[in-house]
């Protein structure tokens, strides 16, 4: 993305997931659900129950169970009422845990005021004694969408009821009883995703326990001081993000620097520090990194848009180790080490990284390529869309550096901005066609008899009415550019084209 406007990025809203334990063969199993590969957050990730507090819940909780003054009063209703929509549990009169029948469970799904109605007709009840706040985690800004999220654990004891989906689509595709220790293992190796709050989460109770009990002691613990603000965002093992406020397109605020490596050694990938607030983030993470006895080999550039180099003066005060980039990179920056297509990137742990190149977006841009999945760049993005400069970019050579990367079959997108994708053919795939859609449109709209980059645009852009017209007019001038490299399209005095097959 070229640099555009420096914007804040949304406020978060507020939210409630549940961490349900159970004992089974003295052991301490936690329930969680896989996304479904269709919903816009972390799709195909494995998640806590939960959801977003509405309306209706702060409503409800002022009015009928804690009164007006009780801050998280609307977070512990969210958490019930989620819990019965998304696993069917649900707390009877008595206090005892039920899976509530398909009746009730249409109804609470379908009506967003029938959970508040099972509860004033005696068919549930909500006992905050049962909830503990262990943590709290806010979506950093990597997405228009962010959440407060409160982290709730609510103790089954030996229960031994199954969670059950609800009618119709559900969110999750499959429930599963995670060991810690089992689930933080796959992780690791790549065979299980979690989204960054669930990652530090499970970490940090499994470093503290010793058995069973000890998780339960670690969640006792974290109840009475529940770790709170920044944590590390790790889209992957060995691939942490950390947002750095930019100039950049929106809905995008941030640009993505990546910390690379799994070792003792990382690299830095778009550092792209812009102003001071982006110095600090960045000053605070590699204090960190040093004092956890890691070195920082230096830099890598993917390429030389502004929002991804940054302001070097103030880069270089941070970072003295070696640059590495594309000539075309390296040009803009004013020194570092070329690189190329093929190379690789070995910091000594065992999961080198390949430079590829994927120009189209911008001369000279690379993606990094591993065991986990690809550094992107600016190639895919799951937030607002990707543009091709039609100054120095190529529509032609995009759409061959979007099918090479469909070709690699990633695990893993991590896009420089917005959150990291897991199903990079679905991505990658609907990017490809809608790209190719666009260009037969324009095709199809110079054929017509339409000179004029401003008509063209007007006819070829019509499903996307509140577009910005420049952008849409640059964006048509590009896919010209591309039908001329084609030879399907000439330019003369009065506009473009076709030619005749």
């Amino acid at each position: 993305m070229n640099g555009y406007s420096n914007r804040l990025p949304e406020e978060p809203r507020l939210a409630s997931s549940a961490i349900i334990t159970r004992y089974v063969n003295e052991d301490v199993e936690m329930l969680m659900g896989l996304r479904h590969p269709e919903v816009p957050t972390f799709p195909e990730f494995w998640a806590f129950p939960g959801g977003g507090v509405s309306p209706q819940d702060r409503k409800f909780a002022g009015t009928r169970f804690f009164g007006a003054g009780r801050e998280d009063g609307a977070s512990i209703v969210a958490l019930f009422r989620e819990l019965t929509e998304e696993t069917g549990f649900a707390l009877d009169t008595s206090g005892e845990w039920m899976v509530v029948d398909d009746f009730i469970r249409k109804r609470v799904c379908t009506d967003d005021t029938a959970w508040s109605r099972g509860i004033d007709e005696g068919i549930f009840t909500i006992d905050e004694g049962l909830a503990s706040l262990v943590t709290e985690r806010t979506t950093p800004p990597l997405a228009p969408v962010r959440y407060t999220n409160r982290f709730y654990h609510i103790p089954f004891g030996k229960t031994s009821i199954e969670p059950k989906h609800p009618p119709g689509r559900s969110e999750f595709t499959q429930f599963k009883w995670w060991a810690p220790g089992e689930l933080l293992s796959e992780w690791q190796c790549g065979r299980a995703r979690m989204a960054p709050p669930q990652v530090t989460f499970v970490r940090d109770i499994v470093e503290k326990r010793l058995d069973g009990k000890g998780i339960l002691s670690a969640l006792s613990n974290m109840s009475k001081i529940p770790p709170m603000g920044r944590h590390k965002i790790e889209f992957a093992p060995g691939v942490e993000c950390l947002p750095i406020p930019t100039a950049t397109l929106p809905p995008a605020t941030h640009t993505n620097c990546f910390i690379i490596g799994r070792g003792k050694k990382v690299l830095i990938v778009d550092p792209a520090v812009q102003n001071e607030e982006g110095f600090e983030i960045l000053k605070r993470r590699l204090s960190e990194i040093h004092g956890e006895g890691k070195s920082v080999m230096g830099a890598l550039y993917t390429h030389k848009h502004p929002d991804h180099i940054g302001d070097q003066s103030m880069i270089n005060v941070l970072l003295d180790g070696p640059i590495l980039a594309s000539p075309e990179t390296i040009e803009e920056i004013g020194s570092g080490t070329e690189i190329a297509d093929g190379q690789v990137i070995d910091l000594s742990d065992g999961y080198p990284w390949t430079v590829i190149e994927t120009p189209g977006h911008c001369p000279g841009m690379v993606s990094l390529v591993s065991e986990m999945g690809i550094l992107s760049a600016d190639n895919v993005t799951m937030v607002g869309t990707i543009l091709i400069p039609s100054q120095d970019g190529s529509m032609i050579r995009y759409l061959g550096s979007l099918e090479r990367l469909r070709a690699l079959k990633p695990k893993l997108l991590f896009p420089s901005h917005g959150p990291v994708c897991a199903s990079p053919d679905r991505l990658l795939g609907r990017t490809i066609n809608h790209r190719k859609q666009r260009h037969e449109r324009i095709l199809k709209v110079i054929q017509s008899g339409i000179h004029s980059l401003a008509e063209i645009t007007l006819e070829a852009y019509q499903d996307s009415p509140n577009a910005p017209v420049a952008l849409s007019r640059d964006q048509a001038l590009s896919h010209i550019n591309g039908l001329i490299e084609q030879r399907l399209v000439v330019e003369s005095d009065d506009g473009y084209h076709a030619l005749s097959k």
